[in-house]
């Protein structure tokens, strides 16, 4: 009796994964533009633009790491949707960020194992430890985590010279470019796209990946701009 009264305060106390998804980006960007606006005086759209993201990729980094930790949960996942949901992907997806997450878990790596298998209907390597895209988004999160908070914050509070911070930007900023400019290159060279709708495509892998092509090229020239200047002008 105990055991279902606790199930059933913890359902209770729920969301919608994707509403919890919004509430973690919206809050923690909106968190440090505020920071940087009551330290600066100033809404720099850069900094903005930058804190959004990199909140985004801490989140990101938190999901790769589950991509590790519970890769055995995934590929059982996924080997029980593979065919239901076959032709029905974005049915899958629906239901991913539709599903109720218990508050009291919302930081669970073993929580957010569906986006994973989910995403293997389009890509099977992720249910695959001998993949390339498995291992670069588990590298990415145990190496971007730190780095992106760094940076993030960095950018408010001088936590060292700017040229220092805008070395570690390059560094974390084109590895994320690189990395999913590879990943795009092994998912069509190896024929991950067929089979698949376009617009389904576009809708759940093209825009999934789109935000580390265009925020890495912002980063990246931010940061050189912070090396050659050595001051945080960029974000003031």
């Amino acid at each position: 009796m105990e055991t279902t009264t606790t199930t059933t305060q913890s359902r209770a106390l729920a969301i919608p994964a994707g509403a919890a998804i919004v509430l973690f980006v919206v809050s923690g960007t909106s968190l440090l533009v505020w920071l940087h606006h009551q330290t600066h005086g100033v809404f720099n759209p850069v900094q903005i633009g930058l804190a959004f993201f990199l909140v985004v990729n801490v989140m990101i980094a938190w999901w790769e790491i589950s991509l590790f930790v519970c890769q055995d949960q995934i590929k059982a996942e996924y080997d029980a949707i593979a065919e239901p949901y076959r032709g029905r992907e974005l049915v899958a997806v629906a239901e991913v960020f539709t599903r109720p997450v218990p508050i009291l878990r919302v930081l669970s790596l073993s929580e957010w194992t569906r986006v994973w298998s989910t995403y293997s209907l389009f890509d099977p390597g992720y249910a695959d430890r001998r993949s390339f895209g498995y291992n670069i988004d588990v590298g990415n999160g145990f190496t971007t985590l730190l780095p992106a908070i760094l940076f993030a914050f960095g950018m408010t509070f001088d936590l060292m010279p700017a040229r220092v911070l805008g070395i570690v930007g390059i560094i974390i900023f084109w590895q994320m470019f690189y990395g999913t400019a590879v990943y795009f290159f092994q998912f069509f060279n190896n024929g991950r796209h067929r089979g698949h709708r376009t617009r389904d495509l576009l809708l759940f892998v093209g825009v999934s990946n789109v935000l580390w092509f265009i925020f890495p090229i912002l980063g990246i020239a931010t940061s050189i701009q912070l090396v050659i200047e050595n001051s945080y002008s960029a974000f003031l």
